[in-house]
């Protein structure tokens, strides 16, 4: 039995079974597809489809993300309990280039999968400005409203100078806090996670939800401190604050991980939530330091009148404080 083939041309044998076509090839050894056949079955909504496609060459083993986690904890112990302040910035900074080393070398991330690809770096800093200004203008509301302006207060804050304030806020909270936590949480982790869980349902959504509770972990040492810092919990017994102090920050350290996430998959870049990361911190610590000037929490540094503290060695090696 012979049918007519589809150009009319001759004869073919019978149907025989149709061989599967083999699939597009994709493009780089660890880059992701641009193919649009792509399965989007990432778990979110559609415009992940350009930022979070399947990675072509995804990795099922755990131990790049496992090294990243170690390290992390080991940094967090450093940071809290074991280096000087002085310290602190190099040190994040630091870790953060080696996180970025180890998920290209241990992990096949690529830039665009790290959120430090140039091509997405505009969209990164249109978003990040656009939610810094967001954050300004909710500040500046918040500080507006006398009943709410208590909530800037920090007494911490009232114990520095102008030259310490502006260390804090230019460097110390964008490049040792800001730009490493968002590298970490929501470049390396995820991108090392999505390689992860590439081959299950939801892969892409299950990835950044384990960045974030981590990011909700990365909070606990801070937080114990804040335990021992804070009025309220202070009147609380010692377990008890550590446990509220520590519950607290965890749950809303891993929500606000969330929304750092959705900016950085909606831009595609890690320069959005590190510039919202520097207004968030860097702009309440700034505005409970004014706040504190303004009350006369302490005395401002510009006042020639205050008494000047003075340390005198005294016999043979004690040191006390004076008055002058």
């Amino acid at each position: 039995m012979t049918r007519p083939d589809a150009g009319g041309s001759g004869t073919v044998g019978p149907t025989a079974t149709p061989v599967p076509t083999a699939d597009p090839p994709r493009s780089g050894r660890t880059g992701w597809s641009d193919s649009r056949a792509t399965p989007h079955d990432h778990g979110g909504p559609e415009w992940w489809d350009d930022l979070s496609v399947r990675p072509a060459h995804a990795e099922s083993e755990a131990w790049p993300a496992v090294g990243v986690v170690v390290a992390l904890t080991a940094s967090n112990v450093m940071t809290n309990r074991v280096l000087p302040r002085w310290a602190y910035v190099p040190w994040n900074v630091a870790v953060a280039s080696g996180l970025v080393w180890w998920a290209r070398a241990a992990g096949g991330c690529s830039g665009a999968e790290l959120g430090l690809s140039r091509r997405h770096l505009l969209g990164g800093l249109r978003w990040g400005l656009g939610a810094a200004g967001a954050v300004g203008a909710l500040y500046a509301t918040g500080v507006a409203v006398p009943r709410t302006r208590a909530v800037f207060r920090d007494d911490r804050a009232d114990q520095v100078g102008p030259a310490e304030l502006a260390w804090r806020v230019l460097v110390e909270i964008p490049f040792g806090t800001a730009l490493t936590e968002e590298v970490a949480f929501r470049g390396v982790l995820p991108a090392l996670f999505r390689r992860r869980f590439a081959g299950e349902p939801n892969w892409a959504v299950r990835a950044d939800l384990t960045a974030a509770g981590l990011f909700g972990l990365w909070h606990v040492l801070p937080a114990s401190a804040l335990a021992e810092a804070n009025p309220t919990l202070q009147d609380l017994p010692t377990t008890t604050a550590r446990a509220t102090a520590v519950a607290g920050s965890v749950a809303g350290t891993s929500a606000a991980a969330l929304a750092f996430t959705w900016l950085r998959n909606r831009s595609g870049s890690v320069l959005a939530p590190v510039l919202l990361h520097g207004a968030i911190n860097g702009g309440a610590y700034a505005l409970a330091w004014a706040l504190g000037r303004e009350s006369g929490g302490t005395t401002p540094p510009w006042r020639w009148d205050r008494p000047v503290r003075r340390r005198v060695r005294s016999w043979p090696f004690r040191r006390r404080v004076t008055e002058a």
